[in-house]
Order: C-alpha cells, then structure tokens, then sequence
C-alpha cells in the first residue's frame, strides 16, 4: 500500500476509473474500498482507546495519512511511509497537532527502542521483500506491554478473487492465516489473529440522534471455513497477554450496501456501453485493418518479386566482383613482378654509372698522362729541331769554309750537301 508515489497512483491506478487498491486516497476511490481500509484504523483505535493511558502511536506503511488522523484515542501519532510524495500529501492534509509524518522505510526505522505503546502497519508487511524486518522493528520500538496491530490479505482468498489477472505484481509475499500466524509468533509471545470480511448487514438507525448504538454480531459460519475464506486477516501481536477478544463491527454513515451496488451497477452498464461502442469501432478498425493487410501482404508480394530479381542481379554482380578481383589479384602480382624487375634494372643502372664514373675517371688519368706526353715530346722535338738548325748553321759554315771548299777540289774532302 504505501510503495509507490501517489503521482504514480494517479497517472496509473486511476485511469479510466480503475484503481488496484495499492494506495488509497481518499475521494478518489469509491466509498466502501474506503470504508474497508479505514476500519482497520477505528479497529485499532478501539484498542488504544481501551489502554490504560493514552498511548504512544506509530503508524507503519502511513501512505496519504487518513488514518494516522483517525487514531484519535492515542495521545500522539507517529506516521512514516518510504514515499516522499505520501508524507508530503500527508503533511498537507492530515497535519494536525500530536500527528507528525516522516519518510522511512518500515524495515530499518530511526527511532528509539520501546519508544511506542501501539505499532499499526496496515496492508504493509505483503509488499516487502524483508517483511520479517517489519516485525522486528515493531518489537524493538515497542514497549514490553506494547502490541502490534498489524494487517493483510488472505491469500487463499486474494489468489482466486484476482482470478485471469494473475498474481499482484505490487506483492512480495503473501501469507496464509497459518503462515501468518507462526511468522507473528516468531517474535511475539502472545498473538490473535481477526478476520477481517466486507458483510452485508440490515442497519436500523434513529434520525434525529447521531449517537452511536448497540450492534448484535451473530457470526454463524464455522471458524475453520471463516478463516479459509476471510479477505483480510488482522492481528494483534504483544509480548503480555491480549485482553481483546471481541467481535467488532464499524457501520459508516457511507456504508448503503445496496445503494453502493446500484451504483456500482450503474457504473458496470455505463462501462458496457462504452465497451460496446468501443467494440464495434474495433470491429471496423479491424475490418479496415484486414484490408489494410491485404494491401500489404500484395504489396509485400511484389516487393518480395522486386527483391527476389535484385536478389539475382546481385548475385550476378558478385560473381563479377569476384572475378574483377582475380583479374585485380594477377595483375597485382603483374606490377609486383614488373616492380621488381624495376628495381634490379635500378640497380643494374646503378652499377653501370658507377663503372662509367670509374671509366672516366681513368680515361681522363690516361688523357692527362697522354697529354703530359705529348707536351713533352713537342718540347723535345722543338729542342731537337733547334739542334738540327744548329748542325745545319755549322755544317754551312763548314762547307763555305775555303779549306773545305779548296779540300773538295783537290779530292781531299768528299762534297758536302747543300742543305739549304
């Protein structure tokens, strides 16, 4: 009842007029849904008003805090829920002096030990997942002469109420009356267990008085069967023996069984109409959708054809690709082999400038030694001509000389050439 915001309430739980009872705020949910969950709270003030004092209270699992406000016989209240939105409606609605709201969480509470005399957790224990926790912390808060109040679905009778909609899905752990029973016993020394059952009853109420009157409870099913069949169960939990043991029955001003019927039969034709009319304007959307359909499934049956030849074309073009590739792989290796002979070529070419630059470089030693040669034999060729001029000049001399001349007449000399 009190893990989920009331923002989430209202944006889910109240849609449409459907409500699954998780948290119940008052004036939005119908009168006896209320009048179930606020008698729990006139049962429980019952008892605190029976205490010797005023008691301490703390109200466990609060939600909106209607019913914190309602224990007015305990001398303080104490309300806490792990819902920040909860305690703010909380604060804003239901504060009143002796009440204060807190946000906590039922299974670790921040408050001292055997600081209450009542601990109320109403529709609380069945949606935690440590809900032993829950009566821990009741015990430990708890003075020794202090009880617990505590509440939830039978669900024996919950599972098959809830019929095709299947577990609650805001439920962790939903207890039989004898698993319910053990589970308090664990902790308490002493628990009564209540059944808790929405019964119709014949009310004779004065007009001119509002003063409250004598109700003679005659319970005639058999206590195994009652308790089989009882919605809720509720139960008072002490370490000190329980004096209550009463039946206890709270007729609300609201509770008209038989005028809440006919309003809820009203509400059922009103919810049949539009389901009707809702159900015919599904008939003709499925109509138009079956249409709609077969437009489609023709039209899927041509873009099936459509896909069927691009699936073939593509085909085509990947053996293509494919062959394209190998053509690319041969020729790849074409350039690689051509590269290579490149690079020897490069290298060849390399050597053979290396050889020219030797050759030359001997050849133009050779031309410079030749040269060197050639400088110096025309030097010595020079000197000797200069030599043979000279033998030349002599050897004239020589022949114009009067004794050679007087020689060669008288046979003495042989003739000389002229060499002019």
């Amino acid at each position: 009842m009190s893990e989920r915001s009331i923002s989430e309430r209202t944006g889910s739980e109240f849609a449409e007029g459907e409500f699954t009872g998780e948290r119940v705020i008052p004036g939005l949910v119908d009168a006896d849904l209320f009048n179930e969950h606020l008698a729990r709270y006139r049962f429980a003030n019952r008892i605190a008003t029976g205490m010797a004092a005023a008691p301490r209270v703390f109200d466990a699992g609060c939600g909106t805090g209607y019913g914190s406000a309602e224990m007015t016989g305990a001398a303080s209240i104490t309300a806490a829920d792990i819902s920040g939105e909860a305690i703010a409606h909380a604060k804003q609605s239901y504060a009143r002096p002796g009440v204060h709201f807190l946000q906590a969480a039922c299974e670790a509470l921040p408050l001292g030990q055997g600081a209450f005399d009542m601990v109320t957790a109403f529709e609380v224990i069945e949606h935690l997942e440590r809900w032993p926790q829950l009566v821990a912390e009741a015990n430990r808060i708890l003075k020794p002469s202090g009880a617990l109040v505590v509440s939830t679905p039978n669900r024996a009778y919950y599972a098959a109420s809830r019929g095709d909609a299947g577990p609650n899905p805001f439920h962790r752990h939903e207890f039989t009356y004898d698993e319910f029973h053990a589970a308090l016993r664990d902790v308490f020394a002493h628990v009564r267990i209540w059944t808790q059952n929405h019964a119709g009853a014949i009310v004779f109420s004065p007009q001119d008085t509002s003063s409250a009157g004598p109700v003679e409870t005659v319970l005639d099913a058999v206590p195994s069967q009652d308790k089989a069949g009882a919605h809720f169960f509720v139960a008072v939990c002490s370490q000190t023996p329980i004096v209550a043991d009463d039946t206890y029955a709270w007729l609300p001003t609201t509770a008209n069984v038989l005028q809440e019927r006919e309003r809820h039969i009203s509400k059922l034709l009103s919810e049949v109409a539009q389901k009707e009319a809702w159900l015919l304007r599904s008939v003709a959307d499925h109509s138009q959708l079956q249409k709609d359909h077969e437009a489609l499934e023709a039209e899927l049956d041509k873009q099936n054809r459509w896909a069927s030849e691009l699936n073939r074309e593509i085909s085509q073009r990947n053996s293509r690709i494919v062959a394209l590739q190998e053509e690319v792989t041969s020729r790849l290796a074409w350039v690689a082999d051509l590269e290579a002979q490149i690079t020897r070529g490069n290298a060849e070419i390399a050597r053979l400038n290396q050889e020219c630059q030797e050759v030359e470089s001997s050849a133009q030693a050779n031309i410079d030694r030749l040269e060197a040669i050639v400088t110096e034999r025309s030097q010595w060729a020079l000197s000797l001509n200069d030599e043979i001029g000279e033998y030349k000049r002599q050897l004239k001399l020589v022949a114009d000389s009067r004794w050679v001349r007087a020689g060669v007449r008288m046979g003495l000399v042989p003739r000389l050439r002229d060499e002019r």
